[in-house]
């Protein structure tokens, strides 16, 4: 019993870490493109999906994005389907990739920061209704393998740390 409390509250923790790091970074300008960010949230994704499970990664990646969409006031809008979207193309594919133990952290990132924009664009031609929004695709791609790599970077070394601390708390 002590021990689900345990990693429920860390869980609810990496979850405000998470909402906390999602809006910073929507306040943040740092691309050309329209909504186009590193995705420093993904790094909670990735850890709780390495420390914990596929199904807590992906309660807590959903739970996000809903959380954000409601404090910014974008719930329901064309940024949450495109966000919601992308999270759950990215969970998948991540959940997918680290099953098969073929990639690292670092593969699996940059294949989940890639199927995010993938399932970013899916939402955005069913939202806008055209597929304009496609002319971007090379560019996002083209974004999304660095911010993998940042991401998966921080998130293994996060791991590493955890990893060492954890097995002295036994």
């Amino acid at each position: 019993m002590m021990k689900n409390t345990r990693k429920m509250i860390l869980i609810a923790n990496f979850l405000a870490i998470a909402i906390v790091l999602n809006l910073i970074e929507s306040a943040l300008t740092l691309s050309p493109i329209p909504g186009a960010k590193l995705g420093f949230a993904n790094v909670v994704t990735l850890i709780i999906l390495y420390i914990y499970s596929f199904k807590d990664s992906s309660a807590l990646t959903l739970l996000r994005v809903i959380l954000v969409a409601i404090l910014s006031g974008r719930l329901l809008g064309p940024t949450f389907y495109m966000s919601i979207s992308g999270a759950a193309a990215s969970i998948i594919a991540m959940g997918i990739l680290k099953k098969t133990n073929f990639f690292g952290i670092l593969g699996v990132s940059v294949i989940g920061s890639v199927f995010h924009v993938f399932g970013q664009i899916a939402a955005g031609i069913f939202v806008i209704g055209s597929t304009i929004i496609l002319y971007w695709m090379p560019v996002m791609l083209l974004l999304s393998i660095p911010a993998g790599i940042i991401t998966g970077v921080i998130a293994k070394k996060f791991i590493s740390v955890w990893d060492t601390w954890h097995s002295s708390m036994e």
